[in-house]
């Protein structure tokens, strides 16, 4: 018993995921030729060149965008490994031995399911165990050839030959070029007879409407918070404005490579620990708390790992949060609103290996502030607060204050923050009154 599952890929950067991104897929889906496709941002990887927007970014605007299209599916495999080297034959490997995988779990669990719908009815169950035996060892027997094919624009045909193991790559894969209608023609037909010959490479092409925008060009016109009219889906134009997650793309550009991978590895870890949301809010706060460093002439990859570890606890069972404050002991009174400082300075010390004192004390006090603060504890505390996927008004003043004096934003985001507990009734936390008054004798 054998069967064909056959599956496209779609790779790239998508930084941003733009119409044209969509177009291509509405391509495929209208080809009606796979069981399925896949799209898959790349992960940040030392053979990269230039920055590049954070993975959990990218994932993000992709899984907005296609929200509308149960064909298509998403592939973390990519940024599930920052900072190694993923070769194409890689890639392929990996997707034809999950998809066998997955494809056998599906068919399990659906007999299982009909098993115990027939359970159910005691009558002929001798019957049915026997045939729900039998389909179980045509499922163990199944013989599933997956058949791949990868997705690309035009120039691959000019660069492929110059990829890791170029004739391995064109026999494991089929390869699917998208042609638009500015396009030579001729040259694409050229170079695939070339590479047909030369490496028996199968090549198809599939039509798509033609783009006014290219990702470079949106890109540089997000990093001047302008939004160019038709390039971006509502939902992923929505997404961007309200993050501003490319207006402080050059600072973080500042970051060396090797401090940019490190991170990604932190944003990896963030990202199986916490909720969607939560990770948005945590790039947004590295990001911030980077573009507030460099202002002030602080170091970058302080604020760029505290900034994306600081909520690393906020979803740990709040006993566990309790048990790691406890152990750091350097926030009292404890309680289930701030516990996950503490807690996350202790996890990162006990199992990142990360130290340094200025990080953990950050950490600790990023959600109640502290006398005698350094530089990092204004960065991180102002950062969480301002970010600018936060909702809450006021926070123009504040922001234009942090430009040029964090002691002075800092008064007047602990201001806000005491209004707000004034009217709840509280006094706010005794490492809280202790901030506003280091500030006020300053």
């Amino acid at each position: 018993m054998s069967e064909k599952i056959k599956v496209a890929i779609f790779g790239g950067s998508f930084d941003p995921f733009h119409n044209g991104h969509l177009k291509v897929i509405e391509g495929l889906i209208n080809l009606n030729k796979f069981d399925r496709i896949i799209v898959m941002p790349l992960g940040l990887a030392p053979h990269k060149d230039g920055y590049m927007t954070p993975a959990g970014y990218r994932y993000e605007m992709i899984r907005l965008a296609l929200k509308d299209y149960p064909e298509v599916s998403i592939s973390d495999y990519e940024i599930n490994r920052p900072g190694k080297y993923s070769y194409t034959l890689d890639t392929i490997e990996h997707f034809e031995n999950e998809i066998k995988h997955r494809h056998i779990l599906e068919q399990r669990n659906r007999l299982r399911k009909n098993r115990n719908k027939h359970n159910r009815n005691k009558r002929n169950q001798r019957e049915d165990y026997k045939y729900f035996e039998s389909i179980e060892q045509d499922i163990e027997n199944l013989k599933i050839k997956v058949k791949l094919s990868l997705i690309y624009g035009s120039d691959a045909l000019d660069t492929i030959e110059n990829w890791h193991e170029p004739a391995k790559l064109m026999q494991e894969a089929s390869l699917w070029i998208c042609r638009r209608g500015d396009e030579d023609i001729k040259h694409m037909r050229e170079r695939a007879d070339y590479l047909t010959k030369k490496y028996h490479a199968k090549i198809k092409f599939f039509d798509i409407d033609e783009t006014e925008h290219s990702g470079t060009d949106i890109r540089t016109q997000l990093l001047a918070n302008q939004y160019p009219k038709g390039a971006l889906p509502k939902v992923v134009k929505k997404f961007i404005k309200n993050n501003q997650i490319y207006r402080l793309q050059d600072d973080m550009a500042c970051l060396s490579k090797k401090d940019l991978i490190q991170i990604a590895i932190y944003e990896n870890l963030v990202r199986k620990k916490v909720s969607r949301s939560r990770l948005i809010h945590s790039l947004n706060v590295m990001q911030y708390a980077v573009h507030l460093a460099r202002i002030h002439h602080y170091d970058l990859m302080k604020a760029a790992t505290t900034g994306i570890l600081h909520d690393v606890a906020k979803t740990m069972k709040i006993t566990k949060q309790y048990k790691f404050a406890k152990r750091i002991g350097k926030l009292d009174p404890i309680n289930k609103n701030i516990a996950h400082g503490p807690a996350g300075a202790y996890y990162i010390s006990k199992y990142l290996y990360i130290k340094d004192e200025e990080i953990i004390n950050a950490l600790v006090y990023h959600t109640t502030s502290r006398g005698n603060m350094t530089t990092l504890d204004k960065i991180i505390y102002l950062s969480d607060k301002i970010e600018y996927g936060r909702p809450f008004p006021n926070l123009d003043g504040i922001r234009a204050a942090a430009e040029v004096d964090l002691d002075e934003a800092m008064r007047m985001c602990l201001e806000e923050v005491q209004e707000v507990l004034e009217k709840r009734g509280r006094k706010g936390h005794p490492s809280t009154l202790a901030a506003v008054e280091y500030l006020n004798n300053q």
